[in-house]
């Protein structure tokens, strides 16, 4: 343990949704102590109040990780969507060993340990290089954020009610990042009870279809869903800087979800609520939430 009387945690991501919900819920609690870390002084100052400490650290300059984990006894660790996630996350795993982090929990992808698709393929080996480096852990493998669709909505504002997606008529499963969030600090804050332990994170599996439906009904106004083949995704991905690797894989993703092979794309294990003490969030609660978003 660190030398304050309370365990220090590092939030790897702070700036970003599903870090930033995890801060949220760890400020919360007065047990623990938590360092955020952050690539910019601005983005130190729009987390004041979330934290007791900040560190500036980026993935690619490992002279930013000894400061980062410096006392730190737990640690959230998520990556960006890249290939580079590999070696990244290996020389963090490999310090954080040295700097003596006893418990590392990891965000992944909702997939099976056989799965075909090298995006969740890469998580999975974080996973298993986090084991063998001799760390516990707990490994958080979410299903697809609500939030994106909010997103996807957001940037079509031309076309009022239509909901562009690329699963076709596939029920995927579905997760709000609060629920993330809410389930990685209760780990965080207390991880003897999930040492060692591969939660799946999802609430509900519903088609694009059902998600409009849904928005119709809340929002009273016309919704429908239209798909696209996710192959028109490819150009827009690499122009927002995503690496070919990893934006490829995603595509093929989605193409397998819309053609009906992807058979765990559905799938749902009732973990959150027993995780987070009450009825995870389904798409309804979401949509009422975020109702005047989706009006705008």
């Amino acid at each position: 343990m660190s030398g304050t009387s309370r365990p220090r945690i590092l939030v790897l991501g702070a700036t970003g949704k599903v870090g930033g919900a995890v801060l949220r819920h760890l400020a919360e609690r007065n047990d623990i102590a938590v360092r955020a870390a952050c690539r910019t002084e601005d983005a130190r100052n729009r987390l004041q109040g979330l934290a007791q400490e900040f560190v500036r650290f980026d993935f690619d300059e490992p002279d930013s990780y000894g400061a980062a984990l410096d006392g730190v006894d737990r640690l959230f660790l998520l990556t960006g969507y890249s290939v580079d996630m590999l070696h990244h996350s290996k020389f963090l795993i490999d310090r954080a060993a040295a700097a003596g982090v006893a418990h590392a929990v990891h965000l992944g992808t909702h997939a099976p340990d056989d799965t075909a698709f090298r995006h969740h393929a890469w998580h999975q080996l974080i996973e298993r290089y986090i084991e063998w480096r001799g760390l516990a852990f707990t490994h958080l493998r979410p299903a697809m954020f609500m939030v994106n669709i909010l997103d996807y909505a957001r940037a079509n504002r031309d076309r009022p009610g239509v909901l562009v997606h690329y699963t076709g008529a596939a029920r995927v499963a579905w997760v709000d990042i609060e629920d993330i969030g809410a389930a990685a600090a209760r780990i965080l804050g207390e991880p003897q009870e999930h040492r060692g332990r591969t939660y799946f994170l999802d609430s509900e599996a519903i088609s694009m279809s059902e998600v409009a439906a849904i928005l119709q009904a809340e929002t009273g106004q016309d919704w429908q869903f239209e798909h696209r083949d996710a192959a028109e995704l490819t150009p827009r991905l690499l122009a927002a800087g995503r690496e070919a690797t990893y934006a490829g894989s995603g595509v093929a993703y989605f193409q397998a979800v819309a053609a009906g092979r992807a058979p765990d794309a559905d799938r749902t294990h009732g973990t959150l609520k027993r995780l987070i003490g009450r009825d995870p969030t389904r798409w309804a609660d979401f949509a009422k939430r975020h109702r005047a978003e989706f009006l705008r």
